[in-house]
């Protein structure tokens, strides 16, 4: 059952009038996937007025449509379920909020620069009865919709909470109220709204301050291990990381294309916990140990984390290996790139055997490093190994001419396809990345 399911719960609660009672079977933005008793909020767009969606809705068989107080809203209807507001979109993070605050179970709040969404996919996986978002719905809009569709029946319910400015997760860990944060990662993203390292520091260390009372929080084994540590004194930190030092840390990884296998060890456990998993990669070695932190310290059953981890599979365009033309092996993680994350894909490509290549994309929204950062990949792709770059957008380029000899620049990526059609010999590995804007994935769809 959800949390809130009928119209007049909601809008008693949201201290607005409420005119009749009606059932709420879900809550949408999209007008196109309005169902009969569906809540739709009229959000505005930069350039449309939500509310000229409002009689649609009605017609499809909402129970309640939310829309923006206008001259435009007034003339649509006279309908009895259309509510005029200030600010729908307001009102849809006071409702996620509300119904937040009825939900008994265990919530568990993500964030971080890299490994996000791979922890989030692990706990849900290996969590019985659990609720996750779904997709990328990790902002100011995504997580109350994912929020007001949480069945109170689940256990578990998982956030996924991205940044992109100071305050977004002030803004989305107040609404969940976390009784565990998780921080998987402070890198360098998002920096054309955070300005610098520090900045991506303070907007993700926003999820400390809204853990609930006793609760817990599992942070990096490093170098901001203390800061946090000082900024809650009524809270349990848990930390993971490669070293001993960590509360969590793993020993004797063995990778290969087929996967990871290694042991967790910890202060907290009386023996080591062997795990199996189809995920490669160090990074990911480290999601499973934020992940096994969560669940230990929720106490949770270990026999469901080690059959969840057995089953889970890489999430599509996240280290995605598959065979490709000429029977060379393809690592499509052509989802989203930042300099952290690039970096974490070279290493997996380097840990195979033949020819190494790298097909990269430009990584977007890093302000004023954004040439450095470029040049660091470019760097850091020759040191470790790659054998060939070939790169395609504006702010690449820099990591191709950083690269030196055998990196090549395309300006379009049917030329990019050309140039691997003619010099492909067969079997070699692969790496395909860049940022969402890039679309790195039509490289693949372009040679079937």
């Amino acid at each position: 059952m959800k949390l809130i399911n009928n119209t007049k719960d909601l809008l008693t609660s949201l201290k607005l009038d409420a005119k009749s009672s009606l059932p709420i079977s879900n809550f949408q933005i999209d007008s196109r996937k309005v169902q009969k008793n569906s809540v739709f909020f009229g959000l505005n767009g930069s350039n449309e007025d939500g509310s000229v969606y409002a009689d649609d809705a009605i017609t499809k068989g909402a129970s309640l449509v939310i829309v923006k107080k206008s001259k435009m809203a007034s003339s649509i209807s006279n309908s009895s379920k259309i509510i005029q507001v200030q600010s729908p979109e307001d009102i849809l993070i006071q409702a996620a909020a509300i119904a937040m605050k009825r939900y008994k179970g265990n919530i568990i709040g993500v964030t971080g620069s890299n490994g996000k969404t791979t922890t989030k996919n692990i706990l849900n996986t290996c969590i019985k009865n659990s609720y996750a978002t779904y997709q990328n719905y990790n902002n100011e809009i995504g997580l109350p919709l994912c929020a007001l569709e949480l069945n109170s029946q689940k256990s578990t319910a998982i956030f996924e909470m991205g940044a992109a400015k100071n305050g977004d997760i002030d803004l989305l860990s107040k609404i969940i109220k976390p009784n565990i944060g998780i921080i998987t990662h402070i890198g360098h993203s998002h920096l054309d709204g955070l300005s610098s390292i520090r900045g991506v520091l303070k907007v993700k260390s926003e999820l400390i301050k809204n853990i609930k009372q006793n609760g817990s929080a599992i942070v990096p084994d490093g170098q901001y291990l203390n800061y946090w540590q000082k900024m809650r004194k009524d809270i349990t930190f848990y930390s993971f990381g490669e070293k001993s030092s960590a509360s969590y840390f793993p020993t004797k990884i063995k990778m290969s294309k087929n996967g990871l296998s290694f042991f967790i060890e910890s202060t907290h456990l009386k023996k080591r916990i062997p795990v199996k998993t189809r995920l490669i990669g160090m990074h990911n070695v480290l999601n499973i140990l934020a992940s096994f932190a969560a669940i230990h310290t929720s106490k949770l059953n270990i026999e469901e984390f080690l059959n969840g981890m057995n089953g889970l599979q890489n999430a599509p365009q996240r280290l995605d290996l598959k065979t490709w033309v000429k029977q060379s092996q393809v690592i499509d993680d052509t989802y989203n790139a930042n300099p952290d994350s690039m970096k974490a894909a070279i290493d997996v490509l380097c840990q195979f055997k033949g020819r190494k290549i790298a097909i990269l994309g430009d990584m977007a929204e890093l302000g004023r490093f954004r040439k450095k950062l470029h040049i660091g990949v470019g760097d850091y792709a020759k040191i470790h190994g790659v054998d060939c770059l070939l790169g395609y957008g504006d702010l690449i380029r820099h990591a191709v001419f950083a690269y030196g000899d055998n990196a090549f620049f395309f300006n379009k990526k049917t030329e990019l396809m050309d140039f691997l059609k003619k010099n492909l010999v067969g079997k070699e590995k692969i790496l395909i990345k860049g940022s969402r804007s890039m679309r790195m994935e039509e490289i693949l769809e372009l040679w079937k």
